[in-house]
């Protein structure tokens, strides 16, 4: 019998799934995943996290902004920006001008970059006076999104938590307006900050 990977055109899906059944600590359950003696639903491995929190993002996130890392499922009403795929595809960061936008969204992205506090600057370098900055981010105790996982290798180059990030946000002048330490039902947590200028309500 072959393989469905083997198959012409097979999604990507069936070659993750044999990958990740290739390690010794994760078992494929019905309707998800174990590992490590935790059960993860499907629902977390299909992408588009993002839109757990689009509502409370929106409600932050109001004006011209970007979101960052979008891929196939970027914020509506934002400009997708994405090295790799989706609508914001190729589109640098570098194309957007300093002190343009009146937010900037960003949905598990910031894991990915070595450099985060670096990526961090730039971000914060688009934004308008009184502009905000909203990181939705894997909650550091979901072992499927650990640095060097079976499910993310080396994709994710760090596990943030909600105080580096609201600590780091301060430092760099940000007022955090608003947060949930998770995890939520997607095994993540939120930050949103204002970042000079008058508060705005």
């Amino acid at each position: 019998m072959t393989p469905l990977e083997k198959y012409p055109n097979a999604p990507d899906i069936f070659h993750a799934y044999r990958h990740w059944l290739s390690f010794p600590d994760v078992q494929r359950r019905p309707g998800g995943w174990e590992f490590e003696q935790r059960f993860y639903p499907d629902y977390l491995f299909v992408g588009g996290a993002s839109f757990a929190i689009h509502r409370t993002a929106l409600k932050l996130c109001q004006g011209a902004g970007l979101d960052i890392g979008a891929g196939l499922w970027p914020l509506p009403g934002a400009v997708a920006i994405d090295l790799e795929r989706g609508p914001g595809a190729n589109r640098p960061l570098s194309s957007i001008a300093d002190r343009s936008q009146d937010y900037v969204f960003s949905s598990h992205c910031l894991e990915h970059i070595t450099a985060w506090e670096d990526a961090l600057q730039q971000w914060i370098a688009k934004l308008k006076p009184g502009g905000r900055l909203f990181l939705y981010l894997p909650h550091p105790t979901c072992g499927i999104w650990r640095p060097g996982s079976p499910f993310v290798g080396d994709g994710h180059k760090w596990a943030p938590n909600s105080e580096i990030i609201q600590q780091t946000l301060a430092r760099l002048g940000g007022r955090v307006i608003a947060h949930d330490d998770g995890p939520d039902a997607m095994e993540s947590f939120f930050v949103g900050a204002e970042f000079g200028g008058e508060a705005r309500r």
